[in-house]
Parts: C-alpha cells; sequence; structure tokens
C-alpha cells in the first residue's frame, strides 16, 4: 500500500519539500488521551517558529483531520484555540491563515496593520473617556452588572491563561452600552476588528511577560469599572485616559516588534532560506 502522506496533494501554504518534510515531522498522529491539545501544540510550534510563514494558509480542515488522524471537531476546537490565541485568522470561504495576511492583500504589510490599530487607539481616546464618563452618569444597576461580568472574564484569562479574544472588547463595550448614547456603541463596533488586532499586537510570541501585562491591564480595568461603580465621571474618564495610553505604548512595542520580525523573515526568503523570524 502506498505511503499516504507521500502521495496526498500538498497543503495550501507550504511551500517547497523541506518545508512539507518539516511539516509531517511535526504533524504525527495525535494520543488519544489529547488530541485537541497535541493538534494546538504542533500547529502553534509551527507557527511561532515561523515554518509556517506570515500569510500562509494552513491546510484544510479535512487535510488537517487526516495529517492527525483526529475527527473534525478535534481541529476545530485547535483552529479556535488559535484564532483566541491571535496566531491564525479565518476567513469566510477561503480558510485559516497565519496572522499577519497574505502579501497579496493591500493591508498585508505588519506597518500597515499597525498603523491601522494605532489609528483606531486615536479614534478611542477621543471617544472612549466621555463613554466612561457619561456610563459612570447613568449606569442602570443591570449595566453594572455587565461590566463588572465582563471584568471578571477578564480576570479569569489571568488565572487561567486562556486569553479569549473579545474579553477587552466585551469590557469597553459594556462601558459603551452603559453611557446610554447608542453612538458610542456604534463607534466602537466599527473598530471591533482593530481592537481585537490591538491585542495580538500587545502579546508576545513567548510566555515571558504575559501574566504581568495582563495583571496590569486587568488593574486598569479595574480602576475604570470602581469610577463608574462609585459614580465618578471625572475619575472614570481618567481612569480611561490612562488605560489608552498604556494601551498605546503596549500596541507601540509589539508592534515594532512585529514588524522587525516581518522584516528578518522576508530577507531570509530572499536569500533562499526558510522563513524564520525568532530570535537566535
Amino acid at each position: 500500500m502506498p505511503d499516504e502522506m507521500s502521495t496526498s496533494a500538498k497543503p495550501d501554504g507550504i511551500e517547497g519539500t523541506s518545508q512539507r518534510r518539516r511539516l509531517e515531522h511535526d504533524i504525527r498522529p495525535a494520543q488519544q488521551r489529547r488530541l485537541g491539545d497535541e493538534v494546538f501544540e504542533a500547529l502553534a510550534r509551527l507557527i511561532t517558529t515561523g515554518e509556517l510563514a506570515l500569510g500562509s494558509k494552513l491546510p484544510a480542515e479535512g487535510e488537517l483531520c487526516r495529517l492527525f488522524a483526529v475527527s473534525r471537531p478535534v481541529v476545530r476546537a485547535a483552529l479556535a484555540r488559535l484564532r483566541d490565541d491571535g496566531l491564525v485568522e479565518s476567513r469566510k470561504g477561503s480558510g485559516s491563515y497565519v496572522l499577519g495576511l497574505g502579501a497579496e492583500e493591500p493591508d498585508a504589510d505588519p506597518r500597515a496593520r499597525l498603523g491601522a490599530t494605532l489609528r483606531a487607539l486615536e479614534f478611542r481616546r477621543s471617544i472612549e473617556p466621555d463613554a466612561a464618563y457619561y456610563a459612570s452618569l447613568r449606569r442602570s444597576p443591570g449595566e453594572l452588572r455587565a461590566i463588572e461580568t465582563a471584568l471578571a472574564n477578564f480576570e479569569e484569562t489571568i488565572r487561567t491563561g486562556d486569553l479569549r479574544r473579545r474579553v477587552d472588547y466585551e469590557f469597553h463595550l459594556s462601558i459603551a452600552e452603559a453611557s446610554q448614547n447608542i453612538y458610542y456603541v456604534t463607534g466602537l463596533s466599527a473598530i471591533e476588528y482593530d481592537i481585537d488586532l490591538g491585542q495580538k499586537l500587545a502579546r508576545d510570541l513567548s510566555q515571558l511577560g504575559q501574566s504581568e501585562r495582563r495583571r496590569s491591564i486587568f488593574v486598569e480595568h479595574k480602576a475604570i469599572f470602581e469610577a463608574i461603580e462609585r459614580q465618578d465621571p471625572p475619575g472614570a474618564k481618567r481612569a480611561m485616559e490612562i488605560h489608552l495610553e498604556h494601551s498605546q505604548l503596549r500596541v507601540i512595542s509589539r508592534g515594532e516588534e512585529i514588524v522587525r520580525r516581518a522584516d528578518a523573515g522576508a530577507r531570509a526568503l530572499s536569500l533562499g532560506l526558510p522563513a524564520r523570524t525568532d530570535d537566535t
């Protein structure tokens, strides 16, 4: 019987036989005891080491099922974790891609993505402090509970290490809703993607420093909530201003590192080397 691995079609996003061999080395039939974890960890390792380059398309779900010898729900759960960790994104009708986007797209340049995120933060700094101000004046008991729940969800991510993609957005949206001004809600909804992207830019690919950074963000969120809870409009406005100022600094720091790694990967590819963008 022919070797099924060697005769299958080459997965999308894997260029050249050497990269194909690396993928096949990392993607082995998963052990039954930890199916989802093993699929997630193998793919995450390929992404964070640069074996799967920025913008490349992951193999289709069916191909991943065959390579890992697992069911489709297991693969989908692993892909969901990769999305939540900001390592891949799904495009409707197309598949999953390693962040950033493919080079053929106009916003693929990491500098463009960083610029878009910073412009979103610029916009947020012009509206969210006032949204917090009015939330502290107008919030109902139910709206206050919604903000508190979003804050608790964020704290839970610190304890578990499972940084859900929308947890930061949900906190800020709950404040906009508590302002009882639909225009603040509409404004945040319009840049939802960029808020998520900003969170991804603010993370490190390694685990180093993640816990401390999340704790700092939580402390900033808690200060906003407490000012709204005690109905202190100037205090809520200032707490939001401080949080967004710090967010901008985090995004700039992470964004510059992403640009540096992307440039290193491009140079390696131009020399015919593997597209590794991690530090050596």
